[in-house]
């Protein structure tokens, strides 16, 4: 059975009514969603989220239950719906999701440690090789998050290479491009650049030709410039 989030977060708050809600599976996030998405969940503000309004954790809840697919009955589904709750632990899912995708984006390696394996993602060849089997066994939530965001970067390659980090030095966010050439996560950071370029490409000029108005204005002064003669005295 599948619901939308706010079916499912209306049976939450029914009173004995959390069975009901964690028996209704999230229908499964479409592909081209999960990497925006996944750029969006690790960009997420915890103290924002834990001071918004009362809808917005469950609502990400629900979406972290819909990429992870899991069905109802399956241990970690019980898991993932706890952290209504703990916003902490949602947290630190945020962050491990955050230093993976910041690796993809910068195009470096990526290890992660199982109690009972672990992988290894090196980003610098996505879209370069062709498909390699990989091996998980999760043992714990955040193992889960991680594997699964792993094979939905692996999977889409090529989309996965629009995870970026922003150009802008002031910003360096990572983002989900748009377009392939895009290297800005918005208008604010690309314009902010282009100010800061221009104002150094034509800063010095500006200096040299203040220097040269200087130069010009000491000869026209020299040249304007009256010479009186002492008449010599003879004793």
């Amino acid at each position: 059975m599948d619901a939308d989030p706010s079916v499912a977060h209306k049976l939450l708050r029914g009173g004995g009514k959390r069975d009901q809600a964690l028996s209704i599976r999230p229908k499964s996030m479409a592909k081209k969603d999960i990497l925006p998405w996944l750029v969006q969940f690790a960009r997420t503000d915890v103290r924002e989220l834990a001071a918004g309004p009362p809808g917005d954790i469950p609502n990400l809840v629900y979406r972290l239950r819909s990429w992870l697919d899991l069905e109802p009955d399956e241990p970690l589904s019980a898991e993932v719906q706890k952290l209504e709750g703990n916003v902490s632990q949602i947290g630190r899912l945020i962050a491990a999701m955050r230093g993976l995708l910041q690796t993809v984006a910068d195009r470096t390696r990526f290890e992660v440690r199982y109690r009972q394996g672990g992988v290894i993602l090196d980003s610098s060849k996505l879209g370069t090789e062709g498909g390699r089997a990989l091996s998980y066994r999760d043992a714990t939530l955040r193992d889960a998050v991680l594997r699964v965001a792993l094979d939905d970067i692996y999977e889409n390659a090529q989309r996965a290479l629009r995870i970026k980090r922003c150009a802008d030095s002031q910003c360096r966010q990572i983002f989900f491009a748009e377009r392939p050439d895009q290297t800005y996560c918005d208008h604010t950071c690309a314009n902010r650049t282009a100010s800061r370029r221009y104002r150094e490409r034509h800063g010095r000029e500006r200096a040299d030709q203040a220097h040269e108005r200087y130069k010009a204005s000491i000869h026209e002064r020299q040249a304007g410039a009256v010479v009186r003669r002492i008449p010599r005295k003879y004793h």
